[in-house]
């Protein structure tokens, strides 16, 4: 496919042709207030045109089509509003996009040698992905909402202009009717009880807040892009168009949301949303085959793999979990829905975490290889509570098996008595 050709007269028609079922399908998303804060860059088609390399993308463009998105999905977060103040008409906006991603694409397939149908195939990427704004919205907010755990989004001018009273605030558990809100999917559930308290209004200051200088819902929606972009099968919306893996894109987009947020997400991750990322800057690491549920609470951590097979080699985060700072997950770790893992508390290789266990700070819990014998399991039940500076192992071929509801002291230390059963060496 030559440059010359990558725009060219039956891709307009096709691009026209696709945006009036894309235009009816999201049209309903943008209130008036959204139409007239979307601000879209456009980019010169001669410009989108220009091969960008072997594999190399180009990254002006890449950082103008991921600043798009994040107007698409939250309008007025991302661009300056234009020198005439006139608002983005939503299909203008939804072309101006659509080129982009089409281009970028294109630029990819051929990188990587692709020669067949390869605009037809960039164009049905192109769309799928606009296709799929709808829940890219809806996660976003929530994404957004669930960063309200951060107390600091009682920020100096809220308390300033609070009229609830200062002694009355450690008092409330703002945290607690939130995540009950998350766990509803209701939003109003919170709304109502800041109402009962007759500061609704704070609620919208704090969601302004960190849509505007929050990193954690911003390197997120990088991900769900990155992401959709390795997924195949039919697009959302019944739309009849395909999606296929798209080369070299995906982890592109990764390497610009590390560059940017020091959250290096592999776009094969598979991440759920109402996720708070806490501290990004400090750095948070997921790895190809991991995942994360949704309603999760993480401050910098490392979440990576042990294995160099082509298997599954990522820890397994399960939903409402609190992962603390500087906390390493290694190997096929499985972490259970409802769990609170500690600052500095490092789990690696074959271990399994029933959920709602607690895990102090400090920890370690880990299967050791004892030459070439493969060690068993360490299986952590559920409500398990594991002390601070608790060293948790397991050397042998059987599986240690910590009953659920079991409490192991701080600074333990805990090794298999060789039928499966926990041993106190100290503790």
């Amino acid at each position: 496919m030559a440059n010359a050709m990558l725009f060219d007269a039956r891709y307009w028609a096709r691009r026209d042709a696709l945006l009036d079922p894309l235009l009816a399908r999201v049209r309903e998303l943008y209130s008036p207030e959204d139409e007239a804060a979307l601000r879209v860059v456009s980019a010169d088609p001669a410009v989108l045109a220009q091969r960008s390399g072997r594999g190399f993308v180009d990254r002006d463009t890449l950082e103008t089509v991921l600043g798009n998105l994040l107007e698409l999905v939250a309008p007025g977060s991302h661009n300056a509003q234009a020198e005439d103040g006139q608002p983005e008409p939503l299909r203008r906006a939804l072309a101006a996009v659509a080129d982009q991603l089409y281009a970028m694409v294109v630029q990819s397939l051929l990188a990587a040698g692709e020669r067949s149908q390869v605009g037809e195939q960039a164009l049905h990427t192109a769309f799928a992905l606009l296709h799929a704004l709808p829940e890219l919205r809806e996660r976003s907010l929530w994404n957004r909402f669930a960063s309200l755990r951060d107390p600091a989004v009682w920020d100096a001018y809220l308390l300033h202009h609070c009229q609830l009273p200062a002694e009355q605030l450690p008092e409330i558990d703002f945290v607690a009717r939130l995540e009950d809100a998350i766990r509803r999917r209701d939003m109003g559930h919170y709304r109502a009880f800041m109402r009962q308290l007759g500061c609704e209004h704070i609620v919208d200051y704090q969601l302004q807040l960190v849509t505007a200088t929050y990193p954690g819902w911003r390197v997120l929606l990088y991900h769900d892009v990155a992401h959709a972009l390795t997924l195949s099968g039919a697009a959302p919306g019944d739309c009849g168009l395909e999606r296929r893996p798209v080369p070299f894109l995906p982890r592109a987009i990764a390497e610009l949301g590390g560059r940017y947020y020091q959250a290096d997400l592999h776009p094969e991750t598979r991440i759920g949303d109402a996720n708070f990322l806490d501290h990004t800057h400090r750095g948070i690491t997921t790895g190809q085959t991991g995942s994360i549920g949704s309603g999760c609470h993480l401050l910098p951590c490392t979440m990576g793999g042990l294995s160099e097979r082509v298997q599954q080699r990522h820890p397994l985060v399960g939903d409402y979990v609190f992962i603390g700072t500087d906390v390493g997950l290694f190997g096929s770790v499985r972490i259970g829905d409802g769990c609170v893992i500690g600052p500095n508390t490092e789990i690696h290789g074959r271990v399994e975490v029933g959920a709602r266990c607690h895990i102090g700070a400090s920890a370690f819990i880990g299967t050791i290889w004892n030459g070439t014998t493969r060690p068993g399991r360490i299986v952590l039940g559920e409500a398990v509570r594991v002390g601070a500076g608790t060293i948790l192992e397991n050397a042998s071929q059987l599986d240690l098996v910590i009953p659920a509801g079991a409490e192991i002291p701080a600074r333990s230390y805990v090794t298999n008595d060789g039928f499966g059963r926990p041993q106190y060496v100290r503790g």
